[in-house]
This record gives C-alpha cells, structure tokens and sequence, in this order.
C-alpha cells in the first residue's frame, strides 16, 4: 500500500471521522490525484483484513463477541465488497 493512500486515510477516517464510503467517492473524484485502481482496491483489501482480525481478536477476549463474530465479520465483508465495487464501476 502506498504511503499516501494511507496519509489520506488516516486523515479522513481515523482524524476527521469520515466513514470508508466517503473515502472512496473522494478517491473517485480524482481529489487526492490519480492512483492505479488495482493499488486502491489493494488498499481496501488491506483495512478489510485489518478490521476483521480486530473483529476476531475482540471475538477471543470475550464471550459475547464470539457469539456474533460471524454476523459482524459478514456484515463487514460486505461492506467492503460493497466499496470495491462502487470503485470499480467508476
């Protein structure tokens, strides 16, 4: 993953609280200059994978998250199924 995908990140979603919907329509717009389709996707594959072994961890330290560790993970697999294609089609 780049190193500026990542700075645009972190700035809207984790400093300024954007949601990854959000992020990627702004990505789209050609907002933050022009990256490879493949990288973006890449990149959302990675905060995918990332947020599902915090799903899982949490899962692992207590009991009630182990009972809807595979609803939560499905509805965010989703999502980001949801956000690869909404960039896809663009």
């Amino acid at each position: 993953m780049t190193e500026r995908l990542w700075e645009i990140y972190e700035q809207l979603c984790q400093v300024e609280m954007k949601g990854l919907d959000e992020f990627v329509r702004r990505l789209k717009s050609g907002e933050f200059g022009e990256f490879p389709r493949p990288e973006i996707i890449a990149f959302l594959r990675d905060i995918e994978a990332a947020m599902l072994a915090n799903i899982h961890t949490k899962a692992m330290e207590h009991a009630r998250y182990a009972e809807m560790e595979d609803q939560v993970s499905e509805q965010w697999h989703e999502y980001f199924d949801s956000l690869v294609e909404e960039f896809e089609r663009a």
